[in-house]
């Protein structure tokens, strides 16, 4: 660790981040964990953050939260960048791997606008989300509800709601609890509304490390791992991979480690509209928490009678 220090010394370690408030504070969040490194946080403005009027699926996919950080990593213009896990393809660029997945924050989704639950919501309520799982998922459980999309930040996405271009809208926990506002809303069963894979995750990516600083970089952040979380994220992140989940496909995976060190994990899929949907359940080592995804993911495939379940 001295050696790294020094290395920032000369140089700060630089951390790109989403400019949006949330992704700052996530940022901060991890610069605070590398202290006493010397540590610099570089905000840019992803594609995803300016194009707003149409959903992730259609503008391009989950990588338009990304692939602007990954190239300041590949450039050497960042050292390493942070990333909400569940925003994460299940591949991302050559030459990047992930250095640290943090302690996981709250994975379930929340309700926010007045009601206790998705059975509380008036007949036909509007609600806002960009989400395809929430989406299929709210359909799922009230084919009544209009789902009406819902894009921006956090401040952004509550500030409509207020001015009452929605009846409610869906947002993650983990975000309303790491930026710390006043507002009430109601967490919602994972019973009911399946989590999407690594949400409540942060993730640090880096360059594969060749030279004494991207060595120094990996060193840095090998003591901010958590186990755990990467046991988890792993499993989901194996559904996805094996279903090939993208934007399109509504996916909810969750996986759940115990004392003993073995996980629950837990998956469904959904058609878009809602009205068909497959789920299982596996437990297994947190050892093979990658096989494990796999084959649970094979198995919601035979469920569903084959990947056109997915088209």
């Amino acid at each position: 660790m001295t050696q790294s220090l020094n290395v920032f010394e000369r140089a700060p370690l630089r951390l790109a981040s989403r400019a949006s408030q949330l992704a700052m504070c996530q940022a901060e969040l991890v610069k605070g964990k590398l202290a006493p490194i010397a540590t610099e946080i570089q905000p840019i403005t992803t594609h995803g953050d300016r194009v707003l009027d149409r959903s992730l699926a259609d503008a391009g996919g989950k990588g338009l939260f990304i692939k602007e950080l990954e190239k300041a990593i590949l450039a050497g213009e960042s050292d390493a960048a942070i990333h909400s896990m569940k925003d994460m393809e299940t591949n991302f660029a050559p030459g990047t791997e992930i250095a640290a997945v943090l302690p996981r924050e709250d994975r379930r989704d929340a309700l926010l606008g007045g009601y206790q639950s998705l059975a509380d919501l008036p007949q036909g309520a509007v609600i806002g989300t960009s989400s395809v799982r929430r989406r299929a998922l709210l359909l799922h459980h009230r084919p009544d509800l209009q789902i009406k999309l819902l894009r921006g930040n956090v401040i952004r996405r509550i500030g409509l709601l207020e001015a009452g271009d929605y009846d409610a809208i869906i947002l993650a926990v983990a975000g309303l609890k790491r930026l710390g506002l006043d507002v009430a809303y109601s967490p919602l069963s994972s019973d009911e509304m399946p989590t999407a894979a690594a949400q409540g995750a942060l993730a640090v990516q880096i360059a594969s490390p060749i030279n004494e600083r991207t060595r120094s970089v990996s060193a840095a952040f090998a003591e901010m791992n958590c186990p755990i979380a990467t046991a988890e994220v792993t499993a989901e992140r194996a559904v996805l991979a094996h279903l090939d989940g993208s934007c399109h496909t509504p996916i909810a995976a969750s996986a759940k480690y115990s004392d003993d060190g073995m996980i629950s994990l837990d998956a469904m899929i959904l058609r878009p509209d809602g009205e068909a949907g497959h789920r299982r359940q596996i437990v297994g080592s947190a050892d093979d928490a990658a096989n494990l995804g796999v084959e649970l993911g094979a198995s919601l495939l035979t469920d569903a009678g084959g990947r056109e379940f997915l088209a």
